[in-house]
């Protein structure tokens, strides 16, 4: 006995397959069923709970240790700021230090650019993450003002992806069943039991791009303006669902 071949769908739904199941993995229908594979996706826009900065300092001096020092100086002033404000500890870390001999370009008698030692150059670059959002700008004014001449990059992030990316998730399956639904009312065919139900692997989690900023010593004494914007999270699903003549 031969089972009815579901009517051929419209172009229009081409996204999707209706093919017979010696095309598609076993599942508990009978051979010859049909089915139907629909991919539902969702995309939620969320706002940023914690901003991560690297912020730094670049010194030179005459000598290593009046470079190093005045840099060290520096960075724990910014450092001490973000204390204040009620930064953890946990969340305040070195990133780079770096100390080198410095030099400088100079005209010879002849014509001729030659390079001379210049004394000595330390940068320090700290990681700062900072959960009050709306301080972020004050803490920028301030360790500027307080001897910090590098923003190497500011971002954000959301403390909970896991829970956004559930909530993605949920919404990307509502997507699919209405998804199939319509392609199954269209096709004339009743949607079965529910065979499959597969996630595509994601790569990194959710994330805004990360602004980068030169900010020197003489910046005006008002806050950074910053905006945060928000963070999308986005999911799809795969179901397969058994199908059945009406």
């Amino acid at each position: 006995m031969r089972v009815p071949r579901p009517a051929p769908l419209a172009a229009a739904l081409a996204l999707w397959t209706l093919q017979p199941a010696a095309a598609q993995p076993a599942g508990p229908a009978p051979s010859g069923t049909p089915r139907l594979t629909v991919v539902g996706r969702a995309a939620i826009d969320l706002p940023p709970d914690f901003a991560t900065v690297q912020i730094g300092v670049a010194s030179r001096g005459a000598t290593a240790s009046v470079a190093l020092s005045d840099n060290s100086n520096a960075v724990a002033r910014t450092i001490a700021i973000a204390k204040a404000m009620g930064v953890e500890p946990r969340d305040v870390a070195t990133s780079a230090v770096s100390l080198s001999p410095a030099v400088k370009t100079v005209r010879g008698p002849g014509g001729g650019l030659d390079q001379q030692p210049d004394g000595y150059q330390a940068s320090n670059v700290v990681t700062v993450r900072l959960a009050y959002m709306a301080r972020l700008g004050e803490f920028l004014r301030q360790a500027v003002e307080s001897g910090a001449n590098r923003i190497d990059g500011v971002s954000f992030g959301l403390r909970a992806p896991d829970v956004a990316e559930r909530q993605a998730g949920a919404a990307a399956t509502r997507d699919a069943m209405a998804r199939a639904a319509a392609v199954a009312g269209a096709a004339g065919v009743v949607l079965g039991p529910v065979e499959s139900i597969a996630i595509p692997p994601r790569g990194d989690g959710p994330s805004a791009p990360m602004a980068t900023m030169r900010l020197s010593a003489s910046a005006p004494a008002r806050a950074v303006p910053i905006e945060a914007g928000t963070i999308t999270v986005s999911s799809e699903v795969e179901i397969v669902w058994a199908l059945r003549q009406p």
